[in-house]
């Protein structure tokens, strides 16, 4: 899937529906009380330019050589909000739970 213009690309849309994802780095996450083990594809290059901890992460004097992250201080719910931000998507910040943003 080809597009036409950098600017119109629907980044986020991109990174949770593409069949073939072009993401390379995965954060995983295990929930402490079920056990429930899940990801969050991303790119590297979006998150870098969208955060100077990701840019040193990867690209710095010695970036991270695994594309598989675990996240272990952070829920799922909370790096998926997260991401939606650094994707420029549209979060709704007052559908979300307060214990979600704490």
């Amino acid at each position: 899937m080809a597009y036409s213009n950098i600017q119109t690309i629907d980044l986020a849309m991109i990174r949770e529906n593409s069949p073939n994802p072009t993401c390379d780095v995965k954060f995983t996450f295990q929930d402490q009380n079920s056990g429930l083990k899940s990801e969050l594809p991303a790119h590297k290059l979006i998150l870098a330019f969208g955060s100077e901890v990701f840019m040193k992460q990867f690209f710095g004097s010695i970036p991270e050589k695994r594309d598989t992250i675990p996240v272990e201080d952070s829920s799922v719910k909370v790096f998926q909000v997260f991401l939606d931000i650094l994707y420029n998507k549209k979060v709704s910040l007052e559908a979300l739970d307060f214990q979600l943003l704490a």
